[in-house]
């Protein structure tokens, strides 16, 4: 079975990813690693402004997909896979021509989110409501080859509500989910 998650800004998707990666024998591949990588070898700051800005020239120049076809390369029959940075719908368009493959859309209300992001203090993020949606809103273009976050929310074949602040809840959450995924995918 093959997982993709998309989301919101501050959703909880790299929380969800590495209790399915730590818990359940999934592999894990980042599309942002993916960018991170050819960014290293060519001496750029991994800075978030920087990630988007490369990725879409990446995608400008090579196809809407190319991340998500370097990824795919990587996959072993057999095998499981949790794929995140999932930001533009070719990407989601790439991965769903493969079989088993299912896309979740972690999400959770805007305040919540904005309220992660200030717990989290990542240099960079933003320090208002208002720059976290400006943020969110510049990530959520709808053509081009720039970040289609909230058209590939849409594609999602779930939505995950994460509005849980108790982890140990979240988890279980989460077995279900996977559980029902197991049996639908006779995984």
């Amino acid at each position: 079975m093959i997982i993709g998650l998309t989301g919101s800004y501050c959703s909880g998707k790299d929380t969800v990813a590495e209790y399915i990666v730590k818990n359940n024998g999934f592999i894990h591949f980042s599309l942002s690693d993916e960018i991170r990588l050819l960014m290293k070898e060519q001496g750029i700051e991994p800075t978030r402004e920087n990630l988007i800005k490369f990725g879409t020239d990446l995608r400008e120049k090579n196809g809407n997909g190319v991340l998500a076809q370097s990824v795919s390369k990587k996959f072993e029959q057999g095998k499981n896979y949790c794929i995140t940075s999932i930001r533009h719908t070719q990407e989601v368009i790439t991965f769903k021509n493969i079989k088993n493959f299912v896309l979740i859309n972690v999400d959770a209300p805007q305040q919540i989110r904005f309220n992660r992001m200030q717990k989290r203090k990542r240099p960079g993020d933003p320090q208002t409501p208002e720059k976290f949606i400006e943020l969110e809103q510049k990530e959520s273009q709808s053509s081009g080859s720039g970040q289609q976050v909230a058209l590939c929310c849409k594609m999602a074949d779930i939505v995950f509500v994460n509005d849980i602040n108790d982890i140990d809840v979240l988890y279980k959450k989460i077995d279900t989910l996977l559980s029902d995924l197991k049996s639908k995918y006779h995984e």
